[in-house]
């Protein structure tokens, strides 16, 4: 081991807790698997269970019997059974194929269950921290977090917000599935946002593009990605060529991914190859927040909830009064590598300006 023993925080501290201390595994040939051969708790949980230390405060350490459920646990698992006495034949992991956790064996420590379903309120303790559940963090969790942590320390994130008064775009929605109640089509707020960031994009395309490397790649096609919550966690599925789409075709293909995301059944092609996204969190009441850009895009608009505001309204004599407003915060994240801040105050502005002039969205000649 040499003159120092490497031994980590937390591994004292199991030692302490079986009155033990470090001169007792000096001599020990223990190889540590942390930063530079360190003794982790695991290492230490391992030796144990393998007969070290023969006396804790709590006796004789007990081996793990061997046979099935042995091979149905994870080495931690089994280390931390075998550390402390617990018998794991017959129990039943939340694993793959009941296959035994690290929180399992917490669970049992804990008087609970080898399900993932604890009996008691907490499965175990963190230091000074009762444990209630301990989830790996993997998955699409993690390729969410690890995408998004990319994106916020290599892309410097600037920020530009907006007050949008609603009131036509309200008025104009009602209008439309009124009229269209009897095909059972029924517009979102979030179309009509949608259609004038398509709109935005086209009149501002430097928006619309990536960094590739060392080439800036501007794109003709307008893949709207809108983050919507899925069975796995956030998830952004994108109507391709939605420049091609007008108001009601671009609703109805928004529809249809929602489902599939939350059903789970999205195809890969439908959640990748986006150009910019919208997040939509008004319908929980957030009045305002900023949004981290999904990469490799350039830009997210972050859309808040709608409320009712006191506002100043300047007649076309100049006089000036005060109306309630159905009012909404927009507020744009841009890459400041690719969008400077002219260029993004001047997209933010003019998506406020088409859903305060809603009309101009059925205007689009293409795609009446």
């Amino acid at each position: 081991m040499g003159e120092k023993l490497k031994i980590t925080p937390r591994a004292r501290r199991a030692l302490a807790e079986r009155g033990l201390d470090t001169a007792a595994i000096a001599a020990a040939d223990i190889k540590g698997s942390g930063f530079q051969g360190g003794i982790t708790e695991g290492d230490l949980l391992a030796w144990l269970g393998s007969g070290g230390g023969a006396v804790s405060v709590d006796g004789p350490v007990a081996a793990l019997p061997g046979g099935a459920s042995e091979k149905r646990a994870t080495p931690l698992a089994r280390a931390i059974a075998r550390a402390e006495g617990l018998d794991l034949a017959g129990a039943a992991g939340s694993g793959l194929a009941g296959k035994i956790m690290k929180a399992d064996v917490l669970s049992l420590l804990a008087g609970g269950s080898a399900s993932g379903k604890p009996a008691a309120a907490d499965i175990g303790r963190n230091g000074d921290k009762r444990i209630a559940k301990a989830t790996p963090y993997s998955g699409i969790r993690k390729v969410i977090g690890n995408r998004l942590a990319e994106s916020k320390f290599t892309a410097p994130h600037l920020y530009f917000t907006q007050k949008v008064d609603l009131t036509e775009t309200l008025a104009l929605r009602a209008k439309i599935n009124k009229a269209n109640a009897d095909e059972g089509i029924k517009t979102s707020v979030t179309d009509y946002i949608a259609k004038a960031v398509v709109l935005t994009l086209q009149t501002y395309p430097e928006l619309n593009a990536s960094l590739a490397g060392e080439t800036i790649e501007q794109y003709a096609s307008v893949n709207l990605g809108i983050a919507v919550a899925a069975p796995g966690g956030l998830i952004v599925p994108n109507i391709k060529e939605t420049q091609d789409l007008g108001l009601l075709a671009l609703s109805g293909a928004a529809q249809e991914l929602f489902a599939k995301a939350r059903d789970g059944k999205l195809k890969p092609a439908e959640y990748n190859g986006g150009t910019f996204t919208i997040s939509n969190l008004g319908m929980f009441g957030i009045e305002n927040f900023t949004a981290i850009i999904n990469p490799p895009e350039s830009g997210i608009l972050a859309v808040s909830a709608t409320k009712d505001e006191v506002v100043v309204i300047a007649g076309s004599d100049g006089k000036k009064s005060m109306e309630i407003r159905p009012m909404m915060n927009i507020t744009l994240s841009v890459d400041h590598r690719l969008i400077d801040g002219l260029l993004a105050a001047q997209f933010v502005t003019e998506v406020k300006r088409l859903l305060e002039n809603p009309i101009e969205l059925l205007c689009d000649l293409k795609n009446v």
